[in-house]
């Protein structure tokens, strides 16, 4: 009995001694070193929600919580632990805390702030395998690490830079994630696929994996010297604790992280001159114009290469047209196949001539920027001939007067009543949708600055940065624009317009299913 009281008066004792506090376990680390962070809470101020603030430091997936409870003499005595991991954003000074607690009966604490001093990773200033490797083994660190590759260093503004991120490993890897990606603010990306299948090469004779795990084409807004930051690595690390046929089963599961080296890329305004539609290695290709059942004169239109061309504006009649046009479409597709990168745009031209017969459309053509031949050049679409037919309302011949006995039933006629009221019905829902998405954009973007356009559009749309679908696209090219607009840069896009027909692609590409990927 007297043993059974001095347990309890032990436990009690132990959650006593330990009262809210903010630990770390280390206050000088390096840019690719873990910081522990813990964080014990007693009684009233045992919450489910805590919000450590952090200064230069980014948290590393979700807290461990650990809870215990003593009871003594009816009294329940409750701890709560959070164990967070974070890891460092730039070298210099870093802070956890302070922390200001509120329990549940109105009681305040205020935990002290802990200075951490990062000093900067050898290992993250460089993109040279074989450099990183060596400085990894001589430091004793484990052999995986992340390394940046970008296809040219210097390209004129809207030109499309490739970058790839690779991940080296010569460490026996449990798991890994990518935990941070760069923002991109100068830049309109598109995600690539990438190879989920590793390569083996020998790196400093050494045999390590290489896997890609990011590849992005990037389109700079802007001239000067542009930075694309590096991509962050988490994995857990199994290190062997002996030798022998069972040490694969054996060991202490470590983890790890590491951030690849900036890269900066020399970016040209264009050369003086007229301005440009789009920028790229581009073609135009025009069918032929055709007119169905008496409807209007049809064109389509499509722009295709290795270029931006969500940001082209639409070819041009180079003359007067005879009739009424109207342009529809300007739909984009990307092809993201392994290691090559395209997409194209269709228009479609509605022509309602003037008067029936042989009906000329003059060429359709557009002005662009190639950056292999540091020129503008012409695309054109040759002069297109058809024979039309007058469309126009109200110019139908009247019908023969008959007596009202030799009268047939107007078949034609209740035909062509049946086939409006299809169309109408099928019209009506499109337009409908058309109108609300107008609207849409125009709620969002009305006398808004990029900040509020910004905070609109996730306050409507929830979607992750990293999604790799179409309206991922949209959402990434949108806020891309917008962080670029918000530093009130000298953009090579109309802001606004540009603004609104992203916001436009957002709202209007379909949602992805993580279920049926």
């Amino acid at each position: 009995m007297v043993r059974g009281f001095g347990v309890a008066v032990f436990a009690l004792l132990a959650l006593s001694a330990a009262a809210n506090e903010l630990l770390v376990d280390r206050y000088r680390l390096q840019m690719n070193d873990l910081l522990t962070i813990t964080l014990t809470l007693e009684d009233d101020f045992a919450g489910d929600e805590v919000n450590v603030p952090l200064s230069n430091l980014a948290f590393v997936g979700e807290p461990s919580v650990s809870s215990e409870f003593a009871w003594l003499n009816g009294r329940v005595t409750r701890r709560k632990v959070f164990r967070y991991r974070a890891r460092p954003l730039a070298p210099g000074r870093a802070r956890v805390g302070p922390l200001v607690l509120l329990s549940s009966d109105g009681q305040r604490e205020t935990l002290r702030a802990h200075d951490i001093d990062v000093q900067p990773d050898r290992t993250s200033q460089s993109n040279d395998a074989e450099v990183v490797l060596r400085e990894l083994v001589a430091a004793g660190r484990d052999p995986l690490f992340v390394i940046g590759e970008i296809d040219k260093q210097s390209a004129f503004v809207g030109e499309p830079i490739t970058v790839t991120w690779w991940l080296y490993n010569a460490a026996v890897i449990q798991q890994w994630q990518i935990v941070a990606v760069p923002k991109l603010s100068e830049f309109w990306a598109e995600e690539q696929v990438r190879s989920d299948t590793p390569e083996r090469v020998f790196v400093n004779e050494m045999l390590v994996q290489r896997l890609p795990v990011r590849r992005v084409v990037l389109f700079p807004l802007q001239s000067g010297r542009l930075r694309v930051d590096g991509v962050t690595v988490q994995a857990a690390i199994m290190r062997r604790s002996r030798r022998g046929p069972f040490a694969m089963f054996e060991g202490d599961l470590i983890e790890a992280t590491f951030t690849s080296a900036p890269m900066t890329v020399d970016v040209k305004p264009l050369p003086p001159g007229p301005p440009v539609d789009a920028i790229g290695d581009l073609t135009l290709a025009c069918e032929p114009a055709v007119q169905k059942n008496g409807g209007p004169v049809v064109v389509r239109v499509t722009l295709s290469g290795v270029g931006n061309l969500r940001a082209a504006t639409a070819p041009r009649f180079q003359g007067a047209v005879p009739g009424t046009v109207q342009m529809e479409g300007g739909e984009v597709t990307v092809s993201r196949e392994l290691n090559s990168f395209a997409m194209s745009r269709q228009w479609r031209y509605l022509v309602f001539p003037q008067e029936s017969g042989l009906l000329t459309l003059p060429p359709l053509s557009m002005r662009i920027f190639d950056p292999k031949a540091g020129a503008r050049r012409e695309l054109q679409c040759a002069t297109a001939f058809v024979n039309a037919v007058d469309v126009r309302p109200g110019l139908e011949a009247p019908l023969p007067a008959v007596t009202a006995s030799a009268r047939p039933l107007p078949w034609p006629w209740i035909a062509g009543a049946l086939a409006s009221l299809l169309a109408i019905l099928i019209a009506v829902p499109r337009v409908r949708r058309e109108l609300a998405l107008r609207r849409a954009v125009r709620e969002i973007t009305r006398d808004a600055s990029p900040s509020e356009i910004r905070a609109r559009m996730e306050a409507r749309v929830r979607i992750d940065l990293r999604e790799a679908s179409e309206r991922g696209d949209a959402w990434r090219a949108l806020r891309s624009l917008l962080d670029a607009a918000e530093r009130e840069r000298d953009l090579a896009v109309d802001a606004d317009r540009e603004i609104a027909r992203r916001v436009r692609d957002v709202l209007e590409a379909p949602i992805s299913h993580p279920a049926a990927r």
